[in-house]
């Protein structure tokens, strides 16, 4: 079966987010100290970037001149003078910039050099370098590509995959708590977090890449009509020995047509033909980087360009505002704060979208730990049930197991069946399992009994216990009913190991179909363990209330065997108020009649938001095996836990053996080889 456009989609946004999805991570961790960069970094380089304010000026000539002096071998590239706010009591620096990215400042009023530093010096520059990828050849490039393949796999793929597509789909499409709302799901956290911040994070990357290229950055202008920003004009050279103008000169001629400019920035040509370019910022302008270009002729001062903001065209307002949104220099505070928002998004995507992807390996994993062993001895132990003993096929030592472990047995691709571990834990060299031939069956008891021989190799799971001892309880009663010995005989080899304090009741139709009598006689806990038969005389059948009533507090209860017979040790258990807690089953076959009132509902996978119709003589592990979706099963009936998936959304109808009533009132798992819903949608981890 091909794959559908929703699942590679999804293979596409997965592997992105685990790959440029940590550049991206970086990027938006440290773009946050960038968005608040203006209001820290004077409190961090206070003395440096600060000076008392004043109202007298030194020319900008002598403030060039001084700065030059501190680096007579570098090459000036610009002067910026920002104002300071009305009335207060510092102001900013007077900032020099040379060609080799290193800044001089100096004190505007008095022409006094405050120190220097580099383009990207101190914690606050090198967080910026890092956020640019400057440390890096090519930095732009790999920050740009970055930024444009978050936007269009890991956003625009994201909202694809999100997007419900039912009417009921919608109720959960922002929920963020699974099960019965006792815990938040990192899956839909990640689903949730993802959507709310995704308008601001699309705005951050195409508000962030005409820094990154310049094809972008002229698409701009043209998406806007606009025409792309014309070259800059040139200066007039009448003689070979020409001066340029003082710089003083080409400031007073920007404050005649720009007055008191909250922001000015002069570069000083390089180029003998090259202009004095200039970019002011008005007092009154809609944002910082409103900016008003001035072209001077660098020997005469004429005025060769002069583009207030307010005359620029569209192209131009729009890239600027783009600066200004993607450093968070609009909105004020609030506008901050949405930015800080979807940056600090980025890092819980990564959490959570790295969570579920280990969990779903390591649930990956676990299904399919394979381990081949072979068949040392095949013995008919009694009527009906035959004992396999298995071993390493090299004679190593086999994975460790604990009391009340099984391993599932694969006959072949799709007949898969699972066996209690009747050894003791302690036994490393073997695992015996005994199985009991059905009638009819449904295929693994007759490959067990008919067709595995001594010497065959089988291919088994590893151990996995469902039906754990207590060591730490004070006393264990076992309770075991036919083929139900196998667990429960493991228990008692633990049980006896430790010297601990244990009684053992074996019911069974009749001696000659009782597993195991011939061991438990010459175990050494033989007198903890009592038999009863269904053919002998009825006052030497198991009186379970007397047993019951004969057990001291804290005493936990293990029983294995036929439905009937757990039902009436649990029931007679609970009657006499013991606590669930230290009641403890496993079931070898379903009591639960799986087609009683079946309805039809739906079932969504979260991995790719496809949906299934589940008929009412269907289950759902079947169903989904037709789309090419398998859910691991083994027993189809709900008792040995195969299958449990988690519930994402949705209401469940529990038919299940496996889980416990906490568990089922949670509602965050459920056993798709029976159980039904009860809501018209289950939202599935798949």
């Amino acid at each position: 079966m091909k794959p559908s456009f929703r699942s590679l989609l999804l293979q596409v946004h997965r592997y992105s987010g685990l790959t440029i999805g940590f550049v991206i991570l970086l990027i938006a961790v440290t773009g946050v100290s960038i968005v608040y960069r203006p209001e820290l970094e004077p409190m961090l380089s206070r003395d440096l970037l600060t000076v008392p304010t004043c109202t007298d000026r030194v020319p900008l000539d002598t403030l060039v001149a001084n700065a030059g002096t501190s680096r007579p071998s570098a090459t000036l590239d610009y002067i910026r003078l920002i104002a300071g706010r009305p009335e207060a009591p510092r102001m900013p620096s007077a900032m020099v910039r040379f060609t080799d990215q290193h800044f001089v400042y100096l004190n505007p009023c008095t022409g006094a050099v405050l120190g220097d530093r580099a383009r990207y010096g101190g914690l606050l520059g090198t967080i910026e370098q890092i956020h640019r990828f400057r440390f890096m050849k090519n930095g732009s490039l790999i920050t740009g590509t970055s930024a444009l393949l978050f936007c269009l796999l890991l956003i625009g793929g994201g909202l694809v995959l999100w997007w419900p597509r039912t009417r009921s789909g919608w109720r959960h499409a922002f929920t963020l708590r699974s099960g019965a709302g006792r815990t938040v799901s990192s899956f839909h956290l990640h689903r949730v977090a993802g959507v709310c911040a995704s308008t601001i994070l699309l705005s951050m990357v195409l508000s962030g890449l005409p820094q990154a290229f310049d094809w972008y950055a002229h698409g701009v202008y043209a998406i806007v009509g606009s025409p792309a920003p014309a070259k800059p004009p040139r200066s007039t050279v009448t003689t070979s020995g020409a001066t340029r103008l003082p710089l003083e000169s080409f400031w007073r001629t920007a404050q005649r047509l720009s007055p008191q400019p909250q922001d000015a920035l002069l570069h000083i040509p390089q180029k003998a033909s090259a202009p004095v370019d200039m970019y002011l910022i008005a007092r009154d302008a809609p944002h910082p980087n409103a900016r008003t270009m001035l072209f001077l002729d660098a020997y005469t001062g004429k005025v060769l360009r002069f583009t207030p903001y307010a005359q620029s065209s569209l192209g131009h307002k729009l890239y600027f505002w783009m600066l200004s949104w993607h450093t968070g220099l609009v909105g004020g505070v609030l506008g901050k704060l949405l930015l800080m928002f979807g940056a600090l998004c980025v890092p819980i995507l990564a959490y959570t979208g790295t969570h579920n992807y280990l969990r779903r390996l390591r649930r990956s994993a676990s299904n399919q730990g394979r381990l081949l062993v072979r068949v040392a001895r095949k013995t008919t132990e009694t009527e009906g049930v035959c004992a396999f003993e298995l071993n390493h096929p090299t004679g190593r030592n086999l994975p460790r197991f604990s009391a009340g472990a099984h391993i599932d047995v694969h006959l072949n691709e799709s007949l898969v069946r699972q066996y209690s571990l009747c050894n003791n834990p302690w036994e490393r060299h073997r695992y015996l399992i005994a199985v009991l031939r059905t009638d009819p069956s449904r295929g693994g008891s007759m490959a067990m009994h008919d067709r595995i021989k001594e010497g065959d190799l089988l291919e088994i799971g590893m151990p996995v216990n469902r039906f754990a001892l207590n060591e730490s309880a004070p006393r264990s009663l076992l309770f075991a009913g036919g083929i139900g010995i196998t667990p429960i005989l493991s228990m008692a080899e633990r049980l006896a190991q430790r010297g601990a304090d244990f009684e053992m009741h074996y019911c069974a139709r009749s001696r000659s179909r009782a597993a195991f009598l011939q061991r438990l006689s010459q175990a050494s806990f033989a007198q903890r363990v009592t038999c009863y038969f269904s053919d002998g005389p009825v006052d030497q059948r198991i009186d379970i209330e007397c047993v019951l009533d004969s057990q001291p507090a804290g005493t936990h209860l293990y029983v294995c065997g036929p439905s009937g017979f757990i039902h009436a040790v649990l029931s007679a258990a609970r009657r006499r108020g013991w606590p669930e807690q230290r009641l403890h089953c496993e079931r070898f076959a379903s009591d639960t009649d799986q087609l009683a009132e079946a309805r039809a509902f739906n079932v969504q996978l979260a991995s790719t938001g496809e949906i299934y119709r589940i008929p009412q003589d269907r289950t759902v592990t079947a169903l989904l095996a037709e789309h090419g979706v398998k859910i691991p099963t083994s027993c189809e009936s709900g008792i040995c836990g195969t299958c449990v998936t988690r519930v994402l959304a949705g209401d469940v109808e529990h038919r299940d053996c496996v889980l416990t009533d906490v568990q089922r009132e949670r509602n965050e798992h459920f056993t798709p080889c029976c159980s039904r819903a009860k809501s018209d949608l289950l939202i599935l981890d798949i």
